[in-house]
C-alpha cells in the first residue's frame, strides 16, 4: 500500500525519494523475498517483492518490475506504507538500471544461542522449518547473468549463519569471485575455518555477538554457557587479521536496559575485546525495548553511549554504532545528545 506524503515530493528535476535497498536490494528470507530487512527503527518494514517464496525459480523480470512499481509511486510522492518515516529514504537522482548490489541472506532456521531479546526465542512457533531452500544457485545465476555486482554489500544474519549447510560453500563462492564487501553476523559459538580464511583475505567483515562483559551476564542473555568458547573463537579470528584489515573482526554489544546497561559491563566488554586482540567494537540497542520507548529515551542510555565512545577511544579501538542507534538520535531530535558516529550499514 502506498500513501501520499507531501514531504516526499521532490522539487528537483530527475530526483525522488528512495533508498539503496528499494533501488538495488534483495533479501532472502525464509518464506519471502523483500527489498530490505530493516524493522528496528521508524519506518522500515520488509517492503515486499515476493511472498510465499520457498525456493522456486525466480522470474528476474518480475523482480525488477516490482522495483519499477516502487519507483513510479515514489516519484509521485506516494511512499510504501512500510517505508514511511524510514531514515534511509533520501532524495536523489537514482538510476533505474537492473542490478543488485545490496544482498542479505536471512534464513531464520537454526541457531546455537537463545538470546532473550530474539524474536525467534520469544516466538519459536514461527520458525519450525527444518531446512532453508538453497540460496547459492540464485547467487551463481545472478552473477552469471550480470545482476549481482562484485562490489555488492552481502550480509548473513537471521539465525546462526555458520549452521547453514551451504554457509561455507556460499562464502567460498564469494571469495573465489572476489566479492569484497561480505559481512557475517555470528554468535561465535562455532568456529569456521573458511570464515577465518575470508578474514585473512580481507574479503569478510565479521560481527561476533557478545552483549556482555562477563560469563554471568552472557549466560543470562544468551541462555547458554559458552562465554569462554566465544572469547576463544574471537581471539582465533582476530589472529587472522592483518594491519590493513584489523577492524574486520568486531565484537557487538546490544544494550538491554535492566540487564547489561551499566558502565561496568561496557568497560569489561571493551577491555576484554582489547585483550583478545580486537580493534573494533560495535554498539546497538535492544530492538523491542527501543520500539516501545523510542519517544521517551532516558538520559541514562545516552550517557552510556557517550561513555562507551569515550572508553573505546581511550583503548584506541574503532567504535561504531548500528543504524538503530544512529537512527535513534534522528528520531528523538535531541540536539544536546546529537553525535556524529561512523555507521555499520545493515545489509
Amino acid at each position: 500500500m502506498f500513501v501520499y506524503n507531501e514531504k516526499y515530493v521532490s522539487k528537483k528535476e530527475g530526483f525522488y525519494y528512495s533508498c539503496p535497498w528499494i533501488e538495488h536490494g534483495l533479501v532472502f528470507f525464509q518464506y519471502k523475498l523483500t527489498n530490505c530487512c530493516h524493522c528496528g527503527h521508524s519506518g522500515g518494514g520488509h517492503s515486499m517483492i515476493c511472498n510465499n517464496f520457498i525456493g522456486k525459480k525466480i522470474d528476474w523480470d518480475r523482480i525488477f518490475k516490482v522495483k519499477d512499481m516502487y519507483r513510479r509511486f515514489h516519484k509521485k510522492g506516494k511512499i510504501n506504507l512500510s517505508c514511511v518515516g524510514c531514515n534511509f529514504l533520501k532524495e536523489d537522482a537514482w538510476d533505474n538500471d537492473r542490478y543488485i548490489n545490496h544482498l542479505y541472506i536471512s534464513h531464520w532456521t537454526n541457531c546455537n544461542s537463545k538470546c532473550i531479546y530474539c524474536y525467534a526465542t520469544q516466538h519459536p512457533e514461527c520458525f519450525k522449518i527444518d531446512k532453508m531452500y538453497s540460496v547459492l544457485p540464485y547467487l551463481k545465476e545472478m552473477f552469471e547473468i550480470g545482476l549481482l555486482k562484485r562490489d555488492s554489500e552481502i550480509s548473513f544474519g537471521g539465525g546462526e549463519p555458520t549452521l547453514l549447510d551451504e554457509f561455507e560453500d556460499i562464502l567460498q563462492f564469494l571469495m573465489d569471485n572476489y566479492f569484497v564487501r561480505c559481512r557475517i553476523h555470528t554468535s561465535g559459538v562455532k568456529y569456521s575455518s573458511v570464515l577465518a580464511e575470508a578474514i585473512n583475505s580481507l574479503l569478510a567483515y565479521v560481527v561476533v555477538s557478545l552483549d556482555a562483559g562477563n560469563s554471568e551476564t552472557f549466560q543470562k542473555i544468551k541462555q547458554i554457557n559458552c562465554y569462554d568458547k566465544v572469547r576463544e573463537n574471537i581471539r582465533k579470528y582476530a589472529l587472522k587479521t592483518i594491519f590493513s584489515g584489523r577492524d574486520l573482526v568486531s565484537s557487538k554489544f546490544i544494550i538491554i536496559p535492566g540487564i547489561n546497561d551499566t558502565k561496568e559491563e561496557i568497560n569489561n566488554w571493551l577491555i576484554s575485546n582489547k585483550k583478545d586482540g580486537l580493534y573494533a567494537a560495535v554498539l546497538d540497542i535492544e530492538e523491542f525495548w527501543y520500539i516501545k520507548n523510542k519517544d521517551n529515551i532516558p538520559s541514562h542510555i545516552f550517557d552510556l553511549i557517550k561513555y562507551a565512545q569515550k572508553r573505546a577511544k581511550q583503548l584506541n579501538m574503532f567504535f561504531q554504532l548500528y543504524e538503530r542507534l544512529q537512527n535513534m538520535f534522528s528520531d528523538v531530535k535531541n540536539k544536546q545528545n546529537k553525535f556524529s558516529y561512523p555507521i555499520v550499514k545493515e545489509k
